[in-house]
């Protein structure tokens, strides 16, 4: 009965997680103020993503670039990164997010790039990454453009990871101690499997044994 208690429990338990965790999800809407920078150069605002629902994943982005196609281009040939700075106002509290990726891609893809929001289970924000459609290795030969920001705002949804099994492992509990009451549980394993604890301290004793009293040679 102790056991099937403390079973039981620990099923109650996990689906009161369940539910807690489903209850405390929000979907307020939230201001995410970008800001980049090409190289070593200072911050300068870029713009700002307003996401009217995290769950319909309703967002538009309002920017425009502080720099000319001779900036991201010398930026490019000089193998410098491009920086992105996501300020997330969000349920009344600021948090600041870094990212960057190569300058290289950013202007080879012609300014195209992708800015991702990573929402927790919770249906918090907990990070902002940007990234490029061109992904290969950077080769130069790109024509000039009208240096035009090109963005796609995706939302990352955290996945629940995998749920232990509480019911499965409460019945296989009770099957095997009822068979074990009713004498119906066998020992299919060979005889060195059940008997190996035994086996392998003789084994060891009369290897030391030997080993302790070498033959005398022959004279």
């Amino acid at each position: 009965m102790a056991r099937r208690s403390v079973l039981e429990c620990l099923l109650a338990f996990c689906l009161f997680i369940t539910g807690s965790l489903a209850e405390l999800e929000t979907d307020a809407s939230s201001v995410i103020h970008l800001s980049h920078s090409l190289g070593s150069r200072a911050l300068e605002s870029r713009g700002q993503i307003n996401v009217k629902s995290l769950k319909s994943g309703s967002v538009n982005i309002q920017q425009d670039s502080s720099y000319d196609w001779k900036d991201y281009k010398e930026s490019a040939e000089a193998n410098e990164f491009y920086r992105l700075e996501a300020q997330v106002k969000y349920n009344g509290i600021e948090r600041t997010f870094l990212t960057s990726t190569k300058a290289c891609l950013l202007f080879e893809s012609q300014l195209a790039d992708i800015v991702t929001i990573h929402v927790d289970l919770l249906g918090n924000i907990y990070g902002v990454s940007v990234a490029t459609p061109h992904n290969q290795q950077c080769t130069g030969n790109v024509p000039e453009f009208d240096p035009t920001f090109n963005t796609t705002v995706l939302i990352s949804y955290m996945e629940h990871g995998p749920v232990p099994d509480v019911a499965m492992f409460v019945q296989k509990v009770e099957q095997e101690k009822v068979a074990k009451e009713r004498g119906e549980t066998k020992d299919n394993r060979s005889f060195i499997a059940k008997y190996w604890m035994y086996i392998v301290p003789l084994v060891l004793v009369f290897m030391m044994s030997g080993a302790s009293n070498p033959e005398q040679p022959a004279r």
